[in-house]
């Protein structure tokens, strides 16, 4: 069985690997993105899973014990290669039922207002407002632990569910949910980018210093890190017009290599780089950081649960657009028994991913439902941006933005983390508020 199962894994990933080479020639694209990241959770790791039970006999960490403490034999199964295929079948006709429209006839214009009597683009008000609000917020959260030092001290307890744990004053920790907003600040200054004023650097440098410092020190979320390197690859691609394959494949030694490497420093104040001896436990280990979301899938199809609807899509909103009390019936139930799987407890979350998700909710079915709303979506977004784009090339900095949040969905496959996301949310509304539709005039160009 298992040679079968991994041969034809191989098989379809091969098939996926050709289509996204020849996909990303000149650019890489939302569902381009989307597909690499799903090829690696659900063909590459149940790949390495099957290598490693029948020739390797590595270890993988913790998730060893899953199978011991929660009853899965394998972490792999032609059922869960099967709702694969379902998935990518179902994701594809979305793709195909989307037609490409025509080009837009109209350019982003930026809003102004005077100041006085001078006039200042709205677009750097608010980004030197976000990278503002987000430099102070950092301190700000820090003073609930009693300074930076505590706060980085215990980070891996917050991290992990257990902050209530270790802090010594709630007054400030709200200021959490305003530190990612540096994200938001780049994102601004790639859009003033032409302006050389040293305001505009003020805000790059604040909301730079701010993402790297709470990524790779305060929180070292991995996932934060990676969307933070992709974010600028994902730009250099779409500003080039190339694919930057070798980049990625450079980035992806980075992953295995430096970024453990980072961690035990962040840690231990050591710097170890991995010895080539253990390339292949190196590997294993990076991927043990993908690898939820095919466990997360074997839960869902061997546990026994009620179907919960697609009540995450309700849930999600909690937080995000209204506060958390007016909801307190609504729990997100599929996080919450997911991670229940996993812990044996509700005290941290771990995401389903996207194939999780839609089972979870609905089985097969919903699986087909997750994956051809994905594919309409996903095609929807690539036609608009690659429109826009023509009249408004700045703004690719911004889809470059929605692609990471591409790799988000298929992680974690929550709403809450991707459509509800607060970040997403206060893009969109810069967006709005800073820029004006004009419409573009025959025979002369449009002023950028």
């Amino acid at each position: 069985m298992e040679t079968l199962l991994f041969t034809l894994y191989f098989i379809f990933l091969i098939l996926m690997i050709r289509y996204i080479i020849g996909s990303v020639k000149s650019g890489w694209s939302i569902l381009s993105v989307f597909l690499i990241f799903f090829s690696i959770q659900y063909l590459v790791i149940p790949l390495l899973f099957i290598l490693n039970s029948t020739v390797f006999f590595l270890k993988f960490g913790v998730s060893d014990l899953y199978l011991n403490s929660h009853g899965l034999q394998k972490f792999y199964s032609l059922e869960s290669l099967l709702v694969v295929f379902i998935f990518i079948a179902f994701l594809f006709a979305g793709t195909w039922f989307i037609k490409e429209k025509s080009t837009q006839s109209y350019y982003f214009k930026e809003r102004t207002v005077y100041i006085f009597r001078k006039e200042v683009s709205l677009l750097f008000l608010i980004g030197l407002f976000l990278a503002t609000l987000s430099f102070a917020s950092l301190f700000l959260y820090s003073s609930a632990f009693g300074g930076m030092e505590r706060a980085i001290e215990v980070s891996a307890r917050v991290r992990s569910g257990y902050g209530s744990e270790v802090w010594l004053s709630q007054k400030y920790i709200f200021t959490k949910r305003f530190i990612p907003f540096s994200i938001l600040g780049i994102i601004i200054f790639f859009l003033l980018e032409q302006r050389k004023g040293l305001s505009i650097w003020l805000i790059f440098y604040m909301s730079f210093g701010v993402a790297m410092f709470s990524r790779f020190v305060l929180f070292k979320g991995k996932q934060s890190m990676l969307v933070l390197i992709l974010l600028y690859l994902f730009y250099l691609s779409l500003k080039n017009k190339k694919s930057y394959l070798f980049h990625f494949a450079i980035f992806f030694l980075f992953a295995i290599f430096l970024l453990p490497a980072l961690d035990i420093y962040l840690d231990s104040k050591k710097f170890v780089i991995p010895e080539a001896s253990s390339f292949i436990q190196q590997i294993l280990d990076m991927f043990l950081f993908m690898n939820f979301d095919q466990v997360s899938l074997e839960f869902a199809l061997q546990k026994t649960y009620d179907f919960f609807y697609f009540e995450n899509f309700i849930s999600g909103i909690r937080g995000s657009f209204i506060p958390e009390s007016w909801l307190t019936n609504i729990n997100g139930n599929v996080m919450l028994l997911n991670t229940y799987y996993f812990y044996g407890r509700e005290a941290t979350t771990v995401p389903p991913g996207v194939m999780a998700f839609g089972y979870y909710n609905l089985g097969a079915i919903g699986v087909a439902i997750v994956a051809f709303g994905t594919g309409v979506l996903i095609k929807k977004l690539d036609y608009f941006f690659m429109n826009l784009l023509i009249f408004n090339p700045r703004l690719m900095i911004v889809y470059a933005f929605v692609m990471t949040q591409a790799f988000t969905w298929a992680r974690t496959g929550m709403p809450k983390y991707t459509f509800y996301k607060t970040t997403m949310i206060v893009l969109l509304i810069t967006m709005l508020i800073g820029y004006q539709k004009e419409p573009i005039k025959e025979n002369s160009d449009a002023q950028q």
